[in-house]
């Protein structure tokens, strides 16, 4: 069996021959085949190709979207509870669950991205509960990250905040402290109206990142390692969104869109646009109609059924700029904002 990291060079055969929306269903196969040849006890080969196929939709994730990818990371997931249930050797059964804990993880966000929080919830409750049982503190609180980010936005600030600090105690001052305080914490705050608790929790993310090793340009979304210096940039100008601090805003969009390879997250290019065209229609001197344009531009990036974030900041930015509804922009960004599809049940 070739691990993934070894058979780059066919992948890219087939994503050439049938399309980048068939090549993770082609990694999905072959983990498939693989699982006929696992028992009694996985080999190493199938638990370095489990790793691969995590890593591979991190990294890939905001190319292929969710719709496209969530499908079959639940089918690789069903497939790893098979070989879970089966006789294995203790430290391959460890690599396994942590694989699979992962792979919960996954859907689990994906599901948040689609709309559906029930499903979120249900995959992070399984994720966490494998978490603990593994002793994965890293893998406990990136869970918690991201039921944090669930009840963000399912609108239940209250439980945003309370995940988020609670996944601190597992992240214990490393890597994901910096997402739970910026993405989890702060942007809960700025929605609670506590600008104070705002500023605290985003310098938090930054003196954190002073100690970490961070990846360069926009980190992925996806990602279980430690968020980037654009990606703490780009999550503390949505939070200072909440509190209706323009200016900073404006300085942490800047920062964030100004980080060498940050344009290459186009999720993230979106939505820091909508935080900035939001930010424009507060203040003593608001411009309506230079926010409905970037607000447009945005939804255009985005098409018409982007992910629950982008849909969401879309159409509050509507309702920010529906004062102002006789100017073109702001009527083109109504009509835009109204047609944006949920891709998921809530």
């Amino acid at each position: 069996m070739f691990a993934l990291a070894t058979a780059s060079s066919a992948m890219d055969t087939i994503t050439s021959s049938r399309g980048e929306g068939d090549r993770q269903a082609s990694l999905t196969d072959v983990g498939i085949r693989q699982q006929y040849f696992a028992a009694p006890s996985v080999p190493t080969s199938f638990l370095d190709y489990l790793d691969d196929f995590v890593e591979d939709c991190v990294t890939s994730y905001e190319t292929r979207g969710p719709a496209t990818l969530m499908p079959l990371v639940v089918q690789q997931r069903e497939g790893a509870q098979a070989l879970i249930e089966g006789s294995q050797l203790p430290r391959n059964r460890l690599r396994l669950l942590r694989a699979a804990g992962r792979l919960s993880g996954l859907v689990g966000y994906m599901a948040v991205n689609l709309g559906d929080f029930q499903l979120s919830r249900a995959y992070c409750a399984e994720a966490f509960a494998i978490a603990v049982a593994v002793e994965d503190s890293d893998l406990a609180a990136w869970v918690r990250g991201t039921e944090s980010l669930c009840a963000y936005y399912a609108g239940d600030y209250r439980s945003a905040l309370a995940r988020a600090r609670e996944g601190q105690t597992f992240a214990a001052g490393g890597p994901q402290a910096i997402r739970l305080a910026v993405n989890g914490e702060a942007r809960a705050l700025g929605r609670l109206g506590d600008r104070e608790g705002v500023r605290e929790a985003v310098g938090r993310a930054f003196d954190l990142a002073e100690r970490a090793d961070l990846p360069e340009g926009m980190s992925a979304c996806l990602s279980f390692g430690a968020y980037s210096l654009a990606r703490i940039a780009a999550n503390a100008a949505t939070a200072h969104v909440g509190t209706g601090d323009t200016e900073l805003v404006h300085r942490y969009a800047q920062t964030a869109s100004s980080t060498p390879g940050a344009d290459r997250s186009p999720w993230s290019d979106a939505l820091i646009a909508l935080d900035v065209a939001t930010a424009l229609t507060a203040g003593k001197d608001p411009d309506p109609e230079h926010s409905a344009t970037l607000g447009l531009q945005a939804l255009t990036r985005a098409g018409a059924t982007p992910i629950e974030s982008i849909r969401q900041r879309g159409r509050e930015l509507a309702r920010r700029t529906a004062p102002w509804r006789t100017l073109p922009a702001v009527a083109e960004l109504a009509e835009a904002s109204q047609a944006l599809i949920r891709r998921g049940p809530r």
